[in-house]
């Protein structure tokens, strides 16, 4: 029983192509069933009826015992499948046309498995050109040869009609066969399909849970370092609190800011649904916004913001948002001389498909000339290389920063 199993099934894929598999158990077994009948078909033909008929059925039994063992050898079932299609048409067609002494009744049954076995195996294309083929060789054959050959039904002999009964009877056996095992393979590969569905929407529930868990935990994480560069920020603020200096106080003054931006950064990245990107207009405006509220300056400062980047992740927004500070702080306290019209601009828009553009300019004049040698712009030099980008900077009539780079992935 084990060796009659081993052969009926063949060896086992590794494959997770589940239609695959069902028609490679489909493509086997069907084979298996054929060579089967078609060796019954070919007995009866040898001894009953026409020897061209029964020398036909034994080619097609060998070229079915050759696709058997190709697809137990190599695992693979549509060419020999084919190759055994292609023949079972030709087979069809001589004996349609090279049997004189027979009234052919029973080969369009052949025809109709020949079709079924192409397109449910082979597959449409396949199908659709074995069809043509036998629907103009039996139209051809009934309109200028049947005529002919009607008067061979009276004179068949009592063995022949035995052997057509035969061959109409494997015949619908091998219809109903290969639609049974078309059913089964499909139900098998449904069956493979469902539980690799079961499998795969366990691992998403996994993964979605751990995600949550993941995103719950990455917002604690941003709200601490808030909560801490807030706490560093109130530290900076008493310490400044202490000092007599001017230009000390100033310094102090400056870093704060700067640990402000980036505290700002957390802030919207725990408040974010995307804890990966920020959304630029929002921060932009929030981080001017607070920059001219704790300067104090008393006089209005308008914002005029441009920006067609809805989001970049956090290894860009880190750098960019210090750059803003520099600038900003730098507007506000070496820009305005007349307390009228005062405006800072900033423009953050797409330069070309993967690179930003971000320019900044004010209305004012500035006090002295920005220094080549100053903490600021040293700063803004190396945040730039930060972004992998390029700084252009004009001075006259009004002073204006351009930045180009491209934004990085997180």
């Amino acid at each position: 029983m084990a060796s009659f199993s081993s052969l009926f099934d063949p060896p086992e894929l590794q494959t997770s192509d589940y239609v695959y598999e069902a028609k490679y158990l489909l493509a086997y077994r069907m084979s298996l069933f054929l060579a089967v009948t078609i060796g019954i078909l070919d007995i009866a033909l040898f001894i009953y009826f026409n020897i061209i008929a029964a020398l036909v059925a034994l080619i097609a039994l060998l070229f079915v015992v050759w696709a058997i063992y190709q697809i137990r050898k190599t695992g693979k079932y549509l060419v020999p499948i084919l190759i055994f299609n292609l023949v079972g048409a030709m087979a069809c067609l001589v004996t349609l046309f090279g049997v004189k002494d027979q009234p052919h009744m029973v080969d369009m049954i052949w025809m109709v498995i020949n079709i079924l076995f192409t397109f449910i195996v082979v597959g449409q294309r396949w199908g659709i050109i074995i069809s043509l083929v036998h629907a103009l060789s039996i139209t051809f054959y009934y309109l200028f040869v049947s005529q002919d050959q009607l008067h061979l039904i009276r004179d068949l002999t009592d063995e022949q009609v035995y052997t057509t009964g035969i061959n109409v009877f494997i015949g619908f056996s091998i219809i109903s066969y290969l639609s049974w095992q078309n059913i089964r393979t499909n139900e098998l590969a449904k069956k493979h399909l469902n539980v690799a569905q079961d499998v795969l929407q366990d691992q998403y529930n996994i993964i979605l849970k751990q995600n949550e868990e993941k995103t719950v935990m990455l917002k604690e994480i941003h709200h601490r370092v808030k909560n801490n560069l807030q706490i560093i920020t109130s530290l900076l603020r008493l310490q400044a609190r202490e000092l007599e200096n001017p230009e000390a106080i100033a310094k102090f003054k400056d870093a704060t800011h700067r640990v402000i931006a980036m505290s700002m950064i957390h802030e919207k990245m725990y408040q974010s649904d995307h804890l990966s990107t920020l959304h630029m207009k929002e921060y932009l405006h929030d981080l001017s916004s607070d920059l001219i509220n704790s300067y104090q300056s008393g006089y209005p400062v308008s914002i005029h913001i441009e920006c067609d980047v809805d989001s970049i992740g956090l290894r860009s927004i880190v750098p960019l948002a210090l750059i803003l500070n520099e600038l900003i702080s730098n507007s506000l306290k070496y820009a305005f001389d007349e307390y009228d019209n005062c405006l800072i601009s900033i423009s953050f828009l797409r330069h070309s498909k993967d690179q930003c553009k971000l320019s900044y300019k004010d209305s004012g004049t500035w006090k002295a000339p920005a220094r080549k040698d100053s903490f600021g712009l040293d700063l803004i030099d190396s945040l730039t290389d930060q972004l992998e980008g390029s700084m252009s900077m004009e001075t006259f009539p009004a002073t204006q920063f351009t930045f180009i780079f491209r934004p990085q992935e997180d």
